[in-house]
């Protein structure tokens, strides 16, 4: 390649002046140390704001996010895995890879957790009761996951009364190609990036297979599950107008049990997710037009799914304001919503208000430094969930208070939705390359205790790196007894309490990654929920190359 003209230099520093000069302006980003320099690309991630929230705003909201780095460090592969490990979050999944998943977020149920695509619903409406089943969901085109704790409805709108998970998709700038596997799992993926007339794209697929066991406990039938996963990133710059464009789809093909034996041959699921989103930022000015459709078939049984969503946004450090509308349609129902909201901040408060077509909802916090190192905030806020084919309208408050100092963090919480009331506390300390967690839930609705959320958790990572390029990293999960219900006569069981123990050894060689996970390491012997048989010890073997 010849050297480059001294203006060709100069209109690079220049587009790389106003980069940074639209960073400095309020546009929310992400700079990424584990990120690289490529191709005069600067190593900062632009990502419009999404959550209808102000700087001292971002501060009061509890939010736990994960990065593509760490993913890939811990060699996981779909989204229950990688969520098991967030405090105040549980998971029951009917069975291995693949199968149908219910999460509750600090005691609610499934479907008062919002799902999002960089910030837009795509929660699916055909579903009875409106819950994201985070079983069909495989991390091959995220590159950040945020998970939001607590009543979300002033940020956006319906459903977010428990919460909401974000999965963030930008321009991933690293050329790679991953494999793992076992005789029972294999996985590929990779991600090719490339510059074309000032557009960076980026193209990242995977696939996974498996056949471990039975999703149902003592049957004999081995059940697996084969997802293929391709998104499209694509993003140019027009002097400080940023167009970003993400394509992303999503089969999941999975051989189901019902809830005995003599129906557990031939049973299968096959659900399709499609999503198409484009939008401009200019300065403090964000618009998104997003659509997205699910397909999904169960033997005979066959459902879909339309979004269309249209958002736009104008956020400063201390107020903001914006609108989106959106129209939801499926084989037997459709609806539609235009939401208007707006925030402000003022020395330590911050309050965030949201109109809707039938609902209005706010949050109401504030953030104090007490002294060096030590803060307190807290906020009240109310939200509702919107009625589908087998709920109806329910309506939350939600209250929190929060103490840190320095990498200690002590939240006190309850949420009081419809007949559902819930409460905890949740401890934390937090480096680099160690986290710890403790909580205490209570989930109760007319006084009875919920099924599959236990009273206590502990959690523990740890990453620790070797010389001469070897790594360790170790995951565990203790979950508390709790009371399920039994698969055959529906009565109300306790369930025991359950040690999860994963190590993951990387070693680095001439620019390899290669690792050895061992999930399950205790090879504890489970069920969750009850019937269906989680796998036991499992030894995965895998590399990674970037280019």
């Amino acid at each position: 390649m010849p050297p480059r003209s001294y203006n060709e230099q100069g209109d690079s520093m220049i587009r790389l002046i106003l980069m940074l000069i639209l960073v400095w302006a309020n546009v929310a980003y992400s700079k990424d140390s584990d990120c690289n320099w490529n191709d005069e690309i600067p190593c900062i991630t632009i990502y419009p704001n999404i959550n209808n929230s102000n700087a001292l705003g971002d501060k009061i909201t509890p939010t736990h996010t994960i990065k593509k780095s760490e993913i890939e460090k811990y060699n996981l592969i779909d989204l229950p895995k990688v969520l098991n490990y967030v405090q105040g979050l549980d998971i029951t999944q009917s069975g291995s890879t693949g199968q149908q998943s219910s999460l509750f977020l600090r005691g609610t149920n499934s479907n008062h957790t919002l799902v999002l695509l960089n910030g837009i619903p795509i929660n699916d409406y055909s579903t009875p009761t409106g819950a994201h089943d985070v079983g069909q969901d495989f991390m091959f085109n995220v590159v950040q996951i945020d998970v939001y704790k607590g009543s979300q409805g002033a940020h956006w709108g319906a459903d977010a009364v428990g919460g909401a998970i974000n999965f963030r998709t930008t321009v991933d700038y690293d050329k790679r190609l991953s494999l793992s596997g076992n005789g029972n799992d294999k996985t590929i993926s990779g991600n090719y990036y490339t510059r074309l007339n000032d557009f960076d794209i980026s193209v990242s697929a995977g696939e996974h297979k498996s056949q471990n066991v039975s999703a149902l406990s003592g049957a004999d039938e081995k059940d697996g599950t084969n997802n293929k996963t391709i998104g499209v990133n694509v993003s140019k710059w027009y002097d400080l107008v940023h167009w970003r464009t993400t394509w992303f789809a999503r089969n999941t093909f999975t051989d189901i049990d019902g809830h005995n034996v003599s129906i557990q041959d031939g049973k299968w699921a096959d659900n399709t997710f499609f999503a198409f989103q484009t939008g401009v930022d200019y300065l403090n000015n964000s618009l998104t037009f997003h659509t997205h459709e699910y397909d999904r078939d169960y033997d005979d049984s066959h459902y879909e799914s339309e979004n269309y969503t249209i958002r736009g946004t104008h956020q400063k450090e201390k107020y903001g304001f914006g609108f989106d509308y959106k129209h939801n349609e499926s084989l037997t129902s459709q609806h539609h919503n235009l939401g208007y909201f707006f925030n402000f901040s003022h020395n330590i408060f911050s309050y965030h208000h949201r109109f809707d077509e039938e609902h209005e909802t706010y949050k109401l916090g504030f953030f104090k430094e007490l002294e060096d190192g030590l803060s307190i905030s807290g906020s009240t806020s109310t939200s509702y969930k919107d009625k589908t084919t087998w709920t109806a309208i329910e309506y939350g408050e939600s209250q929190e208070l929060t103490l840190t100092k320095n990498n200690f963090s002590t939240t006190i919480f309850q949420n009081d939705i419809g007949d559902l009331n819930t409460d905890g506390i949740e401890l934390s300390y937090g480096e680099k390359d160690f986290k710890v967690f403790a909580s205490h839930l209570n989930s109760k609705k007319n006084d009875s205790i919920q099924l599959r959320r236990p009273n206590w958790s502990f959690g523990l990572m740890h990453n620790y790196d070797f010389k001469n390029n070897w790594s360790l990293t170790t995951n565990y999960k203790w979950k508390d007894k709790h009371l399920d219900v039994h698969n055959s006569n529906w009565s109300t069981i306790s369930m025991p309490e359950t040690h999860l123990l994963d190590f993951n050894i990387g070693y680095n060689y001439y620019g390899i990654d290669f690792g050895i996970s061992i999930l399950n390491v205790l090879d504890e012997n489970y069920e969750s929920p009850h019937g269906f048989s989680q796998e036991g010890r499992k030894f995965t073997l895998g590399f990674n190359k970037s280019f």
